[in-house]
């Protein structure tokens, strides 16, 4: 595998409830940014139960079949590359590697489904740190691995810039997921300390448990909160996952 590519995936409606604690009842008047979005079905679900989600990655285009051929190729080299590699992730959500890889073909296939029909609609070509998107477009913005992630290839200064730039676009929060490192061992990024200390002037920032875990260590997420606000009616109140059941 390459050393310093990111990787095209996605994860699923039911892994977004947990490693954002999202409760659903709390988002129905919420207008939700999914930022570097990926192949995940995540607005696919939210769009069909009636929510208002738009998700943003720098590989959108608008040509379907080359999104197709980017999925396929990154789902199949990196479930290559979990075998062998059980006794390195906590299984809990996925029970073992075959539920795991036939979960990821689900959501790249739902996705890519969905993007074909809804291209500049709700999926949009975006690359961080700079959206075109209008000051607190939308309430609670999220973000999922790819900040803190990839350490090792996106250096502090586009940590930062991406964070801010999230933080203009969103009316009440960011959370990002995770904020371990992918080469840290389980140990957070080596930018997490540093990003709390240059934001918390402006803003809340709190790490919080969730109730997902698949690589060890990603356990929390880091929430960002604007000081001053406008809360308007979308009802962010509780960091509860709602119950998931089945996949």
């Amino acid at each position: 595998m390459s050393g310093n590519k990111i990787w095209f995936l996605g994860r699923g409606f039911e892994e977004y409830l947990l490693m954002f604690n999202l409760n659903l009842n709390n988002l129905k008047n919420c207008r939700i940014l999914d930022c570097n979005a990926g192949a995940s079905s995540f607005t696919m679900h939210m769009h069909k139960r009636g929510y208002d989600v738009t998700a943003a990655d720098m590989l959108y285009g608008p040509n379907p079949e080359d999104i197709e051929k980017i999925t396929s190729h990154d789902f199949k080299t990196l479930m290559d590359a979990h075998k062998g590699l059980e006794d390195k992730v906590e299984w809990g959500f996925f029970k073992d590697l075959r539920e795991m890889m036939a979960y990821r073909e689900k959501c790249y296939t739902e996705f890519y489904q969905d993007y074909k029909n809804s291209f500049n609609h709700r999926y949009f070509l975006e690359k961080l740190p700079d959206l075109n998107f209008l000051d607190n477009s939308f309430h609670l913005v999220l973000s999922s691995h790819l900040l803190f992630l990839y350490d090792d290839r996106l250096d502090y200064e586009f940590h930062l810039d991406s964070i801010r730039e999230m933080l203009r676009v969103s009316r009440d929060e960011v959370r990002i997921y995770p904020i371990i490192s992918i080469n840290g061992k389980g140990k957070h990024s080596t930018y997490l300390k540093q990003i709390i200390e240059d934001l918390s002037p402006d803003y809340y920032l709190d790490i919080q448990p969730v109730k997902y875990q698949f690589r060890r260590g990603a356990n929390e997420m880091l929430c960002i909160k604007k000081i001053n606000r406008n809360r308007d009616s979308c009802g962010l109140v509780t960091y509860d996952a709602i119950k998931v059941e089945g996949k």
